[in-house]
């Protein structure tokens, strides 16, 4: 049989430092503009590696049309090595036998049922409600063939993706690994640029986008909303003061 080469980007010094420590659940908060730290190459990268190949694979993005972007770029780079593709299913089934499919999270339950030995989760800081589609249906379609999880995202305040990366650091957390690579790590970035946007973009904006820093209340128009809503804590009441509280008590989902 000829041998049949796949051309992918050459990862660069972050990408290589991601691939040498990876864990079994990897959570990478990347800076995003221009060509930003590479994360989606990234992505596809991990779908194609020897060991997973001959498996089915699945890529998640938050919605349909950034999914779709993410397909035509896949299919562009896994032509040489495709045996049907199946531009209705989004689906791209490949000459060792492996599978690739990709689902939009903005139902995450059309992938119940499924099985896979590795998952991708590409911009997971923006699917809704990160932590359920986790926990209830993405997790378990690892199971079969103990396989394993990428989640890549540029920060969106501290939300479910924040949790996961914060157990990447716990090294109580030994299946769990994260890195936060700022948009300056990917040497095709000018830093011209990045300096340019730093003085134009507001601080924030730029800790998040750029610096990939997770903050307290994301880029929220109501800012501060943790340090207002807690209070020193005090023994019993202070004579002559007049306290209210308000309770969300969040009955069905999050618990109070």
């Amino acid at each position: 049989m000829p041998t049949i080469t796949v051309t992918l980007p050459a990862p660069h010094a972050g990408q290589k430092e991601v691939i040498q420590s990876q864990a079994r659940f990897n959570v990478l908060a990347c800076g995003r503009k221009s060509r930003r730290f590479g994360k989606t190459t990234l992505g596809i990268d991990r779908c194609v590696t020897p060991d997973v190949l001959p498996y089915p694979v699945g890529w998640f993005s938050p919605t349909y049309k950034m999914l779709t972007e993410v397909w035509r770029e896949a299919v562009r780079l896994l032509k040489p090595i495709a045996s049907r593709v199946s531009a209705s299913d989004h689906r791209i089934e490949n000459i060792a036998g492996g599978v690739l499919e990709f689902w939009s999270l903005d139902n995450p339950d059309v992938a119940r049922g499924r099985k896979y030995r590795r998952i991708v989760v590409d911009e997971a800081a923006m699917v809704p409600a990160l932590m359920d589609a986790w926990q209830y249906v993405l997790r378990p379609t690892l199971v079969d063939y103990s396989g394993d999880a990428w989640f890549l995202s540029t920060p969106k305040g501290r939300d479910g993706f924040w949790q996961m990366w914060q157990w990447g650091q716990d090294p109580q957390q030994a299946e769990w690994a994260s890195w936060q690579m700022p948009s300056n790590v990917n040497p095709r970035i000018k830093q011209s640029e990045l300096d340019a946007m730093r003085d134009t973009m507001p601080e924030r904006a730029y800790q998040q986008e750029i610096e990939a820093l997770f903050l307290v209340d994301g880029l929220s128009v109501f800012r501060g909303i943790e340090a207002a809503a807690t209070a020193p804590r005090q023994d019993g009441p202070e004579g002559g003061a007049t306290y209210v509280a308000g309770v969300d008590w969040a009955l069905s989902t999050d618990f109070t």
